[in-house]
């Protein structure tokens, strides 16, 4: 019983104080999507003062059981909608509301003065448990889509670091899963227990340690994916695409922009005079390429030559792919075996 209280209490006021510290935006980035991280760890930490109230015996108060209910059924649209603006923070808050819709339909069910079915009962057993799998999948999708999507306007889309927040999805369904082996598993639960408190402390870690999701601004963000995703009406004439493909071109060959590793589609769009959108349609209509080819494609052609020339200079593999531009070796390696058909260094033993 203290055990279980003592760690309860820790989970609760360690969770209690990541919130505060995401509701006031402590890292500095991502401050929309992190006031609802900041509300699913706040509603997080009253699941852990729920069970820290039973395992204390205190008086049923039909108030603070609704809302620690109401807390424990919006964790996960609380972090669904986190997940949903750190990938696209232009989007409006109303457009998420009816994510709690359920939620609140739930919490009337349990002020009803009616004894309610057994269905209803279990629905509301195991609800918890539903939305984990429903927002668990629905997180990592959006996750999966965003990486494709960093393709179309980053040449490092690998070197954008996505893995806190595939962390904290983690650790969010370690979290989810321990709670349904202890509900199943009444015996277990003190051997389990801690594991909260482990999973806790990896969860604020991951959450300070964020960093930006898009390599640009907030303000560019919602141009940007109009610009990549549109498959829509021509943009400009054939005449326009092959001169500016032409002006492109020569940019490439005499000033070398690629070899700049933070290279995105928004500077290069501003080196060559055209709009986000225009670069797109120019690449996608008259080099049939996106971004992160046409870009890599021209960084690829750089390290041939280094490799090439390497009996002279005497570059590592590792400096020949930074010099390239690259700032990410698995980009240099997938995209140098995609180009050229082997790995430099095969293509090294080759040329030699």
């Amino acid at each position: 019983m203290v055990y279980q209280a003592l760690i309860y209490g820790l989970c609760g006021g360690s969770l209690l104080l990541l919130s505060l510290l995401l509701l006031s935006n402590l890292p500095k980035v991502n401050k929309r999507a992190n006031l609802f991280l900041g509300i699913c760890t706040f509603f997080l930490c009253s699941v852990f003062v729920q069970l820290l109230l039973e395992n204390s015996n205190y008086p049923e108060n039909v108030m603070l059981l609704a809302f620690l209910e109401f807390g424990r059924w919006a964790i996960f649209p609380c972090f669904f909608i986190a997940i949903q603006l750190y990938l696209s923070p232009d989007q409006p808050y109303k457009k998420y509301a009816i994510h709690f819709v359920p939620t609140l339909i739930l919490v009337s069910l349990l002020w009803s003065p009616y004894t309610l079915p057994d269905v209803l009962r279990y629905v509301i057993r195991y609800f918890l448990y539903g939305q984990l799998l429903v927002y668990g999948v629905w997180s990592y999708v959006l996750l999966y889509k965003h990486r494709l999507l960093l393709k179309a306007f980053s040449t490092s889309p690998r070197a954008i670091d996505l893995r806190w927040i595939m962390n904290i999805w983690w650790v969010i369904l370690f979290l989810g899963i321990i709670s349904l082996v202890t509900r199943l598993f009444h015996s277990v639960s003190l051997l389990v227990d801690s594991l909260y408190l482990v999973g806790i402390l990896f969860f604020s870690y991951y959450a300070l340690l964020q960093t930006a999701i898009y390599p640009v601004s907030d303000e560019q963000v919602p141009v940007i994916k109009a610009a990549v995703l549109s498959k829509d009406k021509e943009r400009l004439t054939m005449e326009q695409v092959q001169f500016f493909k032409e002006r492109l071109q020569d940019l490439m060959d005499k000033d070398q922009p690629y070899l700049d590793p933070l290279l995105s589609l928004p500077h290069l769009a501003e080196r060559i005079g055209l709009s986000i959108h225009e670069l797109s349609y120019v690449l996608n209509t008259g080099i049939d390429s996106n971004f992160y080819q046409f870009i890599n494609g021209y960084r690829v052609r750089y390290a041939q030559q280094l490799l090439k020339g390497n009996i002279l200079n005497g570059y590592s593999i590792q400096e020949i792919s930074i010099r390239s531009g690259f700032n990410s070796k698995t980009t240099f390696y997938s995209s140098f075996k995609q180009e050229v058909g082997m790995t430099p260094k095969q293509y090294l033993l080759k040329v030699k």
